[in-house]
């Protein structure tokens, strides 16, 4: 998603994040069944250790970071802010981090599924294919795929968007209440009682309630990132 010669909604989004004034760097990353979590979470790691060393190169400021996902790299997302923020959780996924979380201006988390207790059997299915190949997943396994237990304080500065996951983002969103992170959920079903597909902020040109979030997605990092010259995605 988001190859810049292909016409979709996720492209869409990518430019007009762009028009507001940010660089965007686009990572890919290995695919099950080759390969398996955490190697992707690994490989964004080293993606953000590159960067970093090339900053200069490619006119980049890292310390004026946003981290944004969806689905899948809403997932790694979640995970990375709280490897920043947590070093214990960085221990237990043998991650020694790339940048640390006073770079980060903020994290986006667009509809990731990261609740595993109360996931239904088809995501834990999702799931447990990209952890290992299999539906259940044991504790050692859930000690390091589920992030929320360990997210804290220091935890970045969060936007999450919940629809197909909204349950997953709820409960992400009250763990950083308890903890007392800053963060702002849109959620529009419990908002308004309207459903919208998986990820739906990529609709944003042509959906009143995706182009409401991007408002409110861009009014947040604006302000998280004081619109310096150079932030980048």
């Amino acid at each position: 998603m988001g190859d810049p010669m292909a016409a979709s909604d996720s492209t869409a989004l990518i430019d007009d994040l762009c028009a507001q004034g940010y660089n965007i760097v686009n990572v890919d990353y290995a695919l099950v069944p080759e390969y398996h979590f955490p190697v992707p979470l690994i490989q964004m790691n080293e993606a953000i250790q590159f960067i970093s060393e090339h900053k200069d190169e490619y006119n980049i400021n890292m310390d004026n970071v946003i981290i944004m996902g969806s689905s899948a790299g809403a997932i790694m997302t979640a995970q990375y802010g709280t490897v920043i923020s947590n070093p214990e959780y960085a221990a237990h996924l043998s991650i020694d981090p790339a940048i640390n979380v006073e770079q980060v201006s903020a994290v986006v988390v667009d509809d990731a599924p990261i609740d595993y207790q109360n996931m239904t059997l088809l995501c834990k299915m999702l799931v447990g294919n990209y952890v290992k190949g299999s539906i259940y997943l044991n504790k050692n396994e859930l000690n390091k795929y589920e992030c929320i237990p360990y997210m804290t304080k220091d935890y970045p500065a969060a936007f999450l968007l919940g629809s197909e996951y909204r349950n997953d983002m709820n409960s992400m969103a009250e763990k950083l209440e308890s903890v007392g992170a800053q963060y702002i959920l849109v959620d529009p079903f419990a908002e308004n009682g309207i459903q919208q597909p998986h990820c739906f902020v990529a609709s944003e040109r042509v959906d009143s309630v995706a182009a409401e979030a991007f408002k409110k997605l861009t009014d947040f990092l604006k302000e998280k990132s004081n619109h310096l010259e150079e932030c980048t995605i």
